[in-house]
């Protein structure tokens, strides 16, 4: 039985590292064309983005706000609904719901006929987010050993990282050798292929999902930790922990609200400074994503098996927050492509190491039968604030894009603004998580 219990888990990491690989395979497989087919959709880009002089992208960063607002709207409450669910009725059901629904936005994506359609999509793709991935971490974190958790979360962050990698270089070998392969490439259609190959990968992730074990109650039948808090949910979960593990989860959650909410203004406006100011060019976008890429993956192992050695997750974290957040002064300045993906790995280095160990921490803290409810809520948190982030992103990117600022007797574009505020609003959080947060006493 043991032995059993031991394959059964084993297999169900093997699987679960499978979707994450095949999932964000073919979710960042679209990441460079995507706001490129906005601007088509919106009659900006009439032609394929190569040919063209320049491309006016500031004009659709409200667009592109909303698409990224209402992914994260749809997907913040239902992170807390589908986490809790999933300690009532197990992890798997949720897990083959969500990804059976993000097959059908990607064939949605390679239909869309205009951009109320695409948000609509978008709104989908946010749900099925939800369903998969703040229930895929809390199982990840219930099937190996309490000084395992770092190696293991790393090791799927990074298969998770490895697809980022790779989807935007396949992404773009898709659009362009549809490109090429034509004398007069339809624009709309080149910009569909990555989302083709999307619905494909999207397809292999649902088709490993049904290998993975039932529940998490069938793995360790003889433990008695069986879900059993009410439908009241954060209340009950939040009343399972300890005041210290309580009030370092409100600071997770605050400062997850804060940092969600820059990503989520310097995102819209970083998509429009690229294409306007440093490459045009979609490839450029892909081999930004896949060099930057590379060294979160390295950062992520690294960190991931030090904190389990150290047995300390919170400096770590702390040494990443101050690393990365104040690299987005620096941006907006940048108008080599070179030059930007040097600053974009040493920023997204930095996230790498922390993103894991902040996952880690959240189980250390929480005891399996409200993990799910506690890890959904997190992500409520972070999703609400990127919505807010992307809205105000999108509008503040249109209007201060065509503002030049004196700033001390030098003018500036007003594009620093959006940057700027990411990089203050991260370094605020550095002081609430180094003084209220604890490393547990107890890891559950």
């Amino acid at each position: 039985g043991i032995r059993d219990a031991q394959e059964s888990r084993g297999l169900g990491d093997v699987y679960k590292r499978q979707i994450s690989f095949f999932v964000n395979l073919g979710f960042s497989c679209i990441s460079p064309t995507f706001p490129y087919y906005v601007l088509a959709l919106k009659g900006v880009l009439k032609e394929i983005p190569e040919l063209v002089g320049s491309v006016e992208a500031y004009k659709a960063s409200v667009e592109l706000g909303v698409l990224m607002a209402a992914f994260m709207i749809s997907r913040a409450p239902m992170a807390a609904f589908v986490g809790h669910l999933s300690d009532l009725v197990g992890r798997k059901r949720i897990i083959v719901s969500g990804l059976t629904l993000y097959f059908l936005t990607a064939i949605g994506f390679t239909v869309s006929p205009n951009i109320p359609f695409l948000i609509f999509v978008r709104v989908l793709q946010g749900v099925a987010s939800a369903m998969v991935w703040p229930v895929a971490e809390a199982l990840l974190t219930e099937i190996v050993g309490k000084f395992e958790r770092g190696k293991a979360m790393s090791i799927y962050v990074s298969l998770m990282n490895f697809a980022g990698i790779f989807g935007p270089s396949i992404g773009v070998g898709v659009y362009k050798l549809y490109v090429s392969s034509v004398s007069n490439p339809d624009l709309f259609l080149a910009l569909r292929t990555p989302f083709i190959f999307l619905a494909a990968i999207s397809l292999m992730a649902l088709i490993s999902s049904l290998f993975l074990p039932k529940s998490r109650k069938t793995l360790n039948p003889n433990s008695g930790n069986k879900p059993r808090i009410s439908r009241s949910g954060i209340k009950d979960a939040l009343n399972k922990l300890t005041e210290e593990a309580k009030r370092s989860i409100y600071v997770i959650y605050l400062n997850g609200a804060i940092n969600g909410f820059g990503m989520g203004i310097v995102n819209t406006s970083a998509i429009v400074y690229i294409i306007q100011e440093v490459a045009k060019d979609p490839a450029g976008l892909g081999l930004l994503y896949s060099i930057s890429g590379i060294a979160t993956i390295a950062s992520s192992i690294f960190a991931g098996h030090l904190s389990d050695k150290l047995k300390n997750r919170k400096t770590l974290i702390l040494a990443s927050y101050i690393l990365s957040r104040p690299v987005f002064f620096f941006i907006p300045f940048v108008k080599d492509l070179w030059t930007l993906i040097f600053l974009y790995s040493f920023a997204t280095l930095s996230f790498g190491m922390g993103m894991p160990l902040m996952r880690v921490l959240q189980a250390d803290l929480t005891p399996s039968e409200v993990r799910g409810t506690i890890f959904g809520f997190q992500q409520t948190f972070f999703n609400s604030g990127v919505a807010a982030g992307a809205l105000i992103g999108g509008y503040l990117c249109a209007v201060v894009t065509t503002m030049n600022l004196n700033f001390f007797g030098t003018m500036i574009n007003g594009i620093v603004i959006p940057f700027w505020i990411t990089a203050l609003l991260g370094i605020s959080t550095v002081i609430p998580f180094w003084i209220y947060v604890s490393e547990p006493k107890e890891r559950y």
